[in-house]
């Protein structure tokens, strides 16, 4: 194992992305808490917040699937370095419009849609870029060392972020994050790789365009076991609706707690999150599709069940904080290793030159399933309790294993 992390961490390559990949994540973590206040600081309306939630989504959901294509007939390593400078320019824009009093709601939301449709090219050609960077062998490492790292790293920036802001202001930390940007935007640029897309930009046209779109969402029907991963996806990010959407509910009503039950539950997810990625590399080889389902679904089942069946012992706040740190370290560790999982098997099984458009779809798979998820919980609060609604997801977890084994291509 130390001679894989060994030969991993001497690819320059590999260190300049991952580099840049975690001063991307602490600025982003410095700048979700800075935002937030900066929205309500501009409107004094939790309504804009969430518009500004909805604008960052839609890109993600309608973009990404049409970025792919054309980001597969170009140079991935510059896309990722323009799409970072543009990045940097708006936030660049909003911290000087903070500073000088001329930024307003408005002018927010349009820089948060520039910056969401610019990521919605950088995250498929990150994606592509990554067999360039790293050999196949070394999959599971090389994500391992990125998701740890980066949870460490937004631990830290979740950390630091209040005393930035203290210290230099809303406009101080979110010129923070422009500086990460431009950072991220220098390493990307210096990284050594040649991409054989001459021939694939002198082909591009309207006509090569939507046959190359079609032929991406045929690729990624045809390729059985992408569409089981691919569920499998849609299924954890589900699945973790109801609990990340009721979080204070659940604490005020389940657990009679106060509000810093939620900074445990946070902490505690993030941590196991960390662990998990950690240990995935250890117990990778051992692990296949049916495995991982029947795990993660058992603890879903498990932890939802549990939160519910719990209830009457919470009125001891020591058995309620256990109770809330082992099921949700349960659960963050599950859902660690299982992401890992998919993500290496994903990568193994697409094509190289089909990884843009099918992880352009995913993405937008993945992040339109959840405000769907908020959604459906949201109409059927209306008639339900948030137990009614954990003791649901917990079954429908169930079920979803069972017809996947029996009906799903895992093997």
């Amino acid at each position: 194992m130390k001679l894989k992390y060994r030969e991993l961490f001497s690819n320059s390559n590999y260190r300049k992305n991952l580099a840049a990949s975690l001063i991307n994540r602490f600025g982003d973590s410095i700048d979700a808490i800075a935002s937030s206040w900066i929205v309500y600081e501009l409107t004094g309306q939790a309504s804009w917040s969430a518009i500004i939630y909805a604008i960052n989504r839609i890109p993600t959901i309608f973009l990404t699937p049409l970025a792919g294509p054309w980001v597969e007939r170009h140079n991935k390593k510059m896309i990722m370095v323009i799409t970072d400078l543009i990045r940097a320019l708006c936030v660049g824009i909003l911290a000087t419009g903070l500073f000088m009093g001329f930024l307003s709601a408005p002018i927010l939301a349009i820089l948060s849609l520039i910056i969401s449709s610019a990521e919605a090219f950088r995250v498929p050609a990150g994606t592509a870029l990554f067999p360039q960077i790293v050999p196949r062998e070394q999959y599971g490492e090389a994500m391992s060392v990125s998701r740890s790292a980066s949870s460490a790293v937004e631990l830290l920036g979740t950390g630091a972020a209040a005393a930035i802001i203290a210290l230099i202001g809303s406009a101080g930390a979110i010129y923070v994050d422009m500086i990460t940007f431009i950072l991220s935007a220098a390493l990307i640029f210096s990284m050594r790789l040649h991409e054989d897309t001459a021939a694939k930009a002198e082909a591009f046209s309207v006509s090569s365009y939507f046959n190359d779109l079609k032929d991406g969402f045929m690729y990624c029907a045809k390729k059985k076991q992408l569409v089981a991963i691919t569920v499998m996806v849609l299924f954890v990010n589900g699945i973790l609706v109801p609990l990340d959407s009721l979080k204070t509910p659940m604490v005020n009503e389940l657990f009679h707690g106060e509000a810093w039950y939620l900074s445990v539950f946070g902490i505690t997810f993030v941590v196991s999150m960390l662990l998990g990625s950690i240990i995935f590399p250890v117990v990778q080889g051992k692990l296949n599709a049916k495995m991982v389902l029947v795990f993660v679904s058992v603890v879903i089942t498990g932890v939802y069940f549990i939160l519910v069946a719990g209830a009457p012992l919470y009125t001891n706040p020591y058995v309620a904080i256990a109770f809330l740190v082992i099921l949700t370290g349960l659960l963050g560790l599950s859902i660690s290793i299982a992401n890992m999982f998919l993500g290496v098997e994903s990568m193994k099984i697409i094509d190289r030159e089909y990884l843009a458009r099918t992880s352009s779809i995913g993405n937008a798979l993945g992040s339109a399933i959840m405000p769907v998820t908020a959604g459906l919980i949201g109409f059927g609060l209306k008639f339900v309790g948030v137990s009614q609604v954990f003791i649901f997801t917990g079954f429908v977890a169930i079920v979803f294993c069972a017809v996947l084994l029996t009906k799903g291509d895992l093997n």
